[in-house]
């Protein structure tokens, strides 16, 4: 008998990186295909919620209100914060969040879901520009002006 394993889903930039050997992003490398497995089962609903609002970005309601055809570095959500800090996007994400309880309470759960969507882009924002800011690229904080 022959023993099959159950088919799973990739992502085919992870695979590639992992057969390449390469290290990607801030983390450790790809720990081996046991672990990788079990953590892949075990995160499965983060990675789910981070592809919602990934999509919401690109293709949803960001795209559609905000983009007018630029890149996600070149749109409001970052240039705002290179404006005046990431003061606007933290609180771009705490005013989202606080929307999304009063949706709970009103029994508007797929709409609290979407604006906590917006909260996780808000935030991830706020982290690019704070690699930005880190490797000092182009960013004009002015004399007045802090994170």
């Amino acid at each position: 008998m022959t023993s099959h394993s159950e088919p799973h889903q990739v992502d085919i930039e992870e695979y590639i990186a992992e057969v390449k050997g390469e290290v990607r992003g801030p983390w450790k490398p790809t720990p081996p295909k046991a672990d990788y497995e079990t953590l892949t089962t075990m995160y499965a609903p983060l990675k789910e919620a981070l592809k919602a609002a990934y999509a919401q970005a690109s293709a949803g309601k960001g795209k559609d209100r905000h983009a007018n055809g630029k890149s996600f570095l070149e749109q409001p959500i970052m240039e705002i914060g290179r404006m005046v800090g990431m003061g606007y996007q933290t609180g771009q994400a705490m005013k989202k969040a606080q929307e999304a309880g009063g949706m709970v309470s009103r029994q508007q759960y797929e709409a609290a879901r979407a604006e906590l969507l917006g909260a996780i882009n808000y935030l991830a924002a706020a982290y690019i520009l704070i690699g930005e800011i880190s490797s000092k690229q182009d960013v004009d904080l002015g004399s007045n002006r802090s994170l």
